[in-house]
């Protein structure tokens, strides 16, 4: 099934934080297609009715506002002259082209991915999220005729609300400044007890909009790093790719896991540590959170429950510090 969903937005905006908005008037009434999925009809010839066919989906608009710093008069004046001189040396570097040379070719394609790695750094520096508007899709409003077959619903206005990961970042709670990991522990004992593993998958993160901002201010992206040590020794680790300060962010269980076999009578040495960090312009390592798992830390009990329980996974958030 296809629904076509002419979206009608209204929305100006003229300042964000003291910055100017570029761009802030949208495109009116763009249609969007979306491919909804048929479900499985009990009978070959069954008709399914719109109302089944709507179930569970919902529209979600996520606003971005891309700001740019007030500038001066006197600096605009001069920028606007620079942009006429660009223009003409541009026409007379046009006219007077030549071949370039196969070093020159290796050398701008250089400059380009530089550039590129540049433009996506930008983003975070420009970037700021204003809010996001959901509608959950009703079958009932869909009552207008619109020929060849299609019908549509009147005019739906949302609200923009701020987004929310449900955590509050002014909560008194510590564990709520900067963000939250869950994580699936898994335990496998042996016959002989030389060869038990100790297994940790990574599923999701979770942080609040003020923690994200925060984030956002190193102007890098981050990365997750999970190590398993044994007698404080680093034995084996996983980290993830680079990813942008978010709210929300998942992992797939298949490869966001590290393994670790160890003895039985050793498991009293094991722990886990994991950070979320950064690298800097400045090539900069800074760790924006951690925490350890053990029978010391804050989850041992989830440790301990995972060691009486063999083969059976336990997940459970941590709390970056």
């Amino acid at each position: 099934m296809e629904i076509v969903l002419p979206i009608k937005v209204s929305l100006a905006l003229s300042s964000v934080g003291g910055y100017n908005v570029i761009g802030s008037w949208p495109v009116w009434n763009e249609d969007f297609k979306f491919q909804l999925k048929q479900p499985p009809s009990k009978k070959p010839n069954e008709k399914v009715d719109l109302q089944t066919q709507l179930a569970g989906h919902f529209l979600s608009l996520t606003i971005y506002a891309i700001l740019e710093a007030p500038k001066p008069e006197s600096e605009r004046r001069r920028s606007a002259k620079t942009l006429d001189t660009k223009k003409t040396n541009k026409l007379t570097d046009e006219e007077e082209t030549k071949p370039k040379t196969g070093f020159l070719e290796k050398t701008f394609s250089s400059f380009k991915s530089t550039k590129a790695e540049t433009a996506q750094k930008l983003i975070l520096e420009k970037r700021r999220t204003v809010g996001a508007a959901t509608w959950n899709f009703d079958s009932k409003l869909f009552q207008n005729d619109l020929k060849n077959g299609l019908i549509g619903t009147p005019d739906v206005w949302r609200p923009i609300n701020a987004i929310a990961s449900g955590l509050v970042a002014s909560d008194s709670r510590r564990e709520n400044k900067k963000g939250q990991l869950e994580v699936t522990l898994l335990y496998a004992g042996s016959e002989d007890g030389l060869n038990d593993t100790v297994q940790l998958t990574v599923n999701r993160l979770r942080c609040s909009v003020q923690t994200m901002q925060e984030q956002e201010q190193y102007k890098a992206p981050l990365y997750l790093k999970a190590t398993i040590l044994e007698a404080n020794k680093a034995e084996c680790y996983w980290k993830s790719d680079r990813f942008m300060p978010t709210i929300s962010a998942r992992w797939d269980p298949k490869s966001a896991t590290v393994k670790l076999t160890v003895f039985k009578a050793n498991l009293n040495k094991v722990s886990i540590y994991i950070s979320l960090g950064c690298k800097t312009k400045m090539a900069k390592k800074e760790i924006l959170g951690k925490a350890t798992i053990d029978e010391k830390s804050r989850y041992a009990d989830s440790w301990k429950e995972c060691l009486r329980q063999p083969g059976i996974p336990k997940a459970f958030w941590i709390n970056f510090e």
